[in-house]
């Protein structure tokens, strides 16, 4: 019930952090936003480019090998969607990019070190790769030690989480550090 909801709600055009544009060789042009109205948006930013970029080549508008043609692109557009005007950052094609914007470019560098691989993944046309680059945030951890998989797709985001279960009394300072260590150490060494 709640994804039907989901899925017939109205874009969100005003409180999106992105809006994306497909340009398909047909001459149509589709305008997306990456929330929707009466729907929380991903407090992770880059997550949820990341997501939605995989979810557009799941979909076939980034497979060029796709089997419905009318989903053939000439390219997708990300822009920041900044109250007076939309802020170009990112253009995919088949089998590259271009990045648009250099001080977001740098700020968000996980989303292209996502890019690389998940272009190095088309290539290849590995599928499963593709797939495991899908950043999943729903799942509750148990163990708020556990460092079996990846669930902080930046240094910050982990430092912050830190920072949370301390204030939340739920780490101790010493717990913290070492949680943080071992995981940098397992995903961003």
């Amino acid at each position: 019930m709640i994804k039907n909801k989901f899925n017939t709600a109205a874009w969100d055009i005003y409180d999106s952090t992105y809006i994306q544009v497909i340009s398909l060789k047909n001459g149509l042009e589709f305008i997306g936003y990456s929330k929707k109205e009466g729907f929380a948006e991903k407090n992770d930013k880059q997550a949820l480019l990341i997501n939605w970029i995989i979810r557009m080549h799941k979909s076939g508008y980034l497979d060029a090998n796709y089997f419905d043609k009318r989903r053939n692109i000439t390219t997708i557009e990300y822009y920041l969607n900044e109250t007076a005007h939309k802020k170009p950052i990112l253009r995919l094609f088949y089998d590259y990019y271009e990045a648009l914007d250099t001080a977001w470019s740098i700020e968000n560098r996980e989303v292209f070190k996502f890019l690389d691989n998940f272009y190095e993944a088309i290539k290849s046309d590995d599928k499963e790769k593709i797939k495991s680059l899908y950043i999943y945030k729903k799942r509750r951890f148990n163990d708020p030690f556990d460092v079996s998989m990846k669930r902080f797709i930046t240094e910050k985001s982990l430092r912050n989480y830190c920072y949370r279960m301390i204030e939340q009394k739920k780490f101790t300072k010493e717990q913290a550090i070492g949680f943080h260590q071992r995981y940098t150490e397992k995903y961003f060494q």
